[in-house]
């Protein structure tokens, strides 16, 4: 969890701190190069995350069902973690 917060949460605020400013820069070619950076780098370390994350029955459970939920409705990342990571603790427990 806290490699994921540590990977996440910078490019999280990033965005958070820079959207409402981005139209104004968005006909950019360096900036929109440097996005699609950054955009395949976060997808680099979904990749890296899940591979050593998503290792038995339960896990693979809890992916499925995150990403039909995100297919489906449109679910805050926070909300899905949180909601995530408890059905892990539950599924340990039993």
């Amino acid at each position: 969890m806290l490699a994921a917060l540590g990977i996440f949460f910078p490019v999280y605020l990033i965005v958070v701190l820079l959207a409402p400013s981005y139209k104004r820069w968005a006909k950019n070619p360096q900036l929109n190069a440097f996005v699609r950076g950054v955009t395949a780098a976060a997808t680099g370390a979904v990749i890296v995350l899940a591979r050593r994350s998503i290792y038995d029955v339960s896990t693979v459970i809890i992916v499925l069902v995150a990403l039909l939920m995100l297919m489906r409705w449109k679910v805050p990342e926070p909300l899905l973690i949180a909601c995530a990571a408890v059905a892990g603790f539950l599924l340990r427990r039993a």
